[in-house]
């Protein structure tokens, strides 16, 4: 699946290099912006939400859970590609996005799979 959407939104690494500075930069901050920025996000938002009396979290589901959810949001892509495109108009910054957005992704699928192996295991007991 993960290919097929990388297909369909039209990513190509072709003559893509982060060796200058300012790409080096672009890569490293979407990358960290979708493995801290993200499930930060999420998670802050759906504290104060149910802080605030706007919901309230599903039966069974704890505060542990939900950052689940918030990693495994950074994982979403094609999205992130799309705005990158529209944000820059140099080629060597949409490359070096298109990089960062993959890390990213990449990252934020590592991390969301071990801390959900690290839930599952605290359920197993």
């Amino acid at each position: 699946m993960p290919l097929f959407a990388l297909a369909n939104a039209g990513v190509s690494l072709s003559g893509v290099s982060i060796a200058a500075t300012e790409p080096l930069w672009i890569t490293a901050g979407i990358a960290v912006a979708l493995c801290v920025g993200k499930p930060l996000g999420v998670f802050t938002i759906s504290w104060l939400a149910v802080r605030l009396g706007l919901c309230r979290l599903p039966e069974g589901v704890t505060w542990p859970w939900v950052m689940l959810i918030g990693l495994l949001a950074g994982i979403g892509f094609t999205m992130s590609i799309f705005i990158a495109m529209l944000a820059f108009s140099d080629e060597s910054h949409v490359g070096a996005a298109k990089i960062g957005v993959l890390i990213g992704s990449f990252a934020a699928g590592l991390l969301g799979l071990a801390w959900g192996f690290v839930l599952a295991a605290r359920v197993r007991g």
